[in-house]
């Protein structure tokens, strides 16, 4: 017989009692520490493979190319996530571990492509059942908070490892994983949309995802965005005059202000619109990206800057949510933010090989401007 909660009509609240709930928050924090840790240790991977930064750097991208295509494989699925979670748990933890016990190069990025996968379908099996309950802006913006305090422990685990020799974010990541698949039944929960029947709904699945096309443009910069700071904003910051050491404490506030802004978000959402947020959260990035140009002013300028781009990420997974997006739809969007995150980094590289470092801050700035636009024309075409 099923558990009496599953016929429960469920809100916000009733669902911070569902005994997954727990669990999905920790799967978030590990997850945050096997992605952000993949980075600092690619000076144990290459001492410990003999490779060189070419060769770990494939470590990096067989994750995110497993995550990627966990995402469109789960947006195309019509499998309920009560079913798509455990597995995806066990798969996490199977790539995590292999990430830790593995002596071989390929071996270890196949592992990682393991681990890249089940974190992506637990990320957008996640997600899509928070945003769909009527406390969705609160609900999502605390678990990506959790992400985000998990990207801050990874980097300091990655420094013990390294003088350890051991990856032991990734062991971490892959025990947590195994105790986490109880995350299941928040999906047991029935969601409760906040939104009613709209003509829109009533269309076909294409026509209607079409019509979600200023949300991909917006993901897509977005993705651009977060990985162009993660990817050069350190070069601008020693270019300013900072030790690599230095750039790297400047970084780390800045990915803390992101998840201080998320938890901050939590009892701030049902006062303010999502449109709102996101369209503020992206005008302040590019407002605290050109105060780092200033001469004194790079650490005020990235620590604004990951205040007010830490919501925008999950206020705009419950925006879409609202706007009667499904599951395809959410998958769609994260899809579309890896996207960016691979070509306009890309661009920002070429910018850095031709002006140097100095223009990194201006030129993301301007991508945040962009997504701001296609947030607030979004809106205006869907209200």
């Amino acid at each position: 017989m099923k558990n009496d909660r599953t016929l429960i009509q469920s809100d916000g609240r009733k669902l911070r009692h569902a005994p997954g709930f727990p669990p999905a928050l920790a799967a978030f924090f590990l997850i945050g520490i096997s992605q952000s840790s993949t980075g600092p240790l690619l000076p144990l991977f290459e001492e410990r493979f003999g490779a060189g930064a070419g060769g770990a750097s494939l470590l990096i991208t067989s994750y995110f190319v497993g995550a990627l295509a966990a995402m469109t494989a789960t947006s195309a699925s019509r499998m309920p996530e009560s079913r798509i979670i455990p597995p995806a748990a066990v798969v996490y933890s199977l790539g995590c571990g292999g990430v830790f016990f593995s002596g071989d190069l390929w071996l270890t990025a196949s592992s990682c492509l393991f681990a890249g996968f089940g974190s992506g379908v637990l990320i957008l099996a996640v997600n899509s059942i928070f945003a769909r309950q009527h406390e969705g802006v609160s609900l999502v913006n605390l678990v990506n908070g959790m992400f985000a305090a998990g990207t801050i422990a990874g980097p300091l685990i990655a420094s013990v490892s390294i003088s350890s020799g051991r990856p032991y974010g990734f062991l971490v990541a892959a025990v947590g994983a195994l105790l986490c698949v109880r995350v299941r039944r928040v999906a047991e929960f029935r969601t409760n949309p906040t939104h009613t029947g709209t003509a829109e709904e009533s269309r076909p699945g294409t026509a209607r995802n079409a019509s979600f096309v200023g949300f991909f443009l917006l993901y897509a910069l977005y993705g651009g965005i977060e990985t162009g700071i993660g990817s050069w904003a350190a070069k601008h910051i020693v270019h300013e005059g900072f030790t690599d050491s230095s750039s790297a404490r400047v970084l780390a506030v800045f990915w803390a202000g992101t998840a201080l802004s998320k938890f901050l978000m939590f009892p701030l959402a049902s006062r303010v619109a999502a449109p709102r947020v996101v369209t503020v959260g992206l005008l302040g990035t590019a407002g605290g990206l050109l105060l780092a140009t200033a001469p004194g002013m790079t650490l005020a300028g990235y620590s604004l800057a990951g205040l007010f781009l830490g919501p925008v990420f999950p206020t705009g997974l419950a925006w879409i949510a609202k706007a009667g997006g499904d599951r395809r739809t959410t998958g769609l969007a994260a899809s579309s933010s890896m996207v960016g995150s691979i070509v306009f980094p890309a661009a920002t590289g070429w910018l850095v090989a031709v002006q140097g470092p100095g223009p990194v801050p201006v030129a993301i700035a301007g991508i945040a401007v962009c997504a701001a636009i296609a947030a607030h024309w979004t809106a205006v075409v869907r209200a």
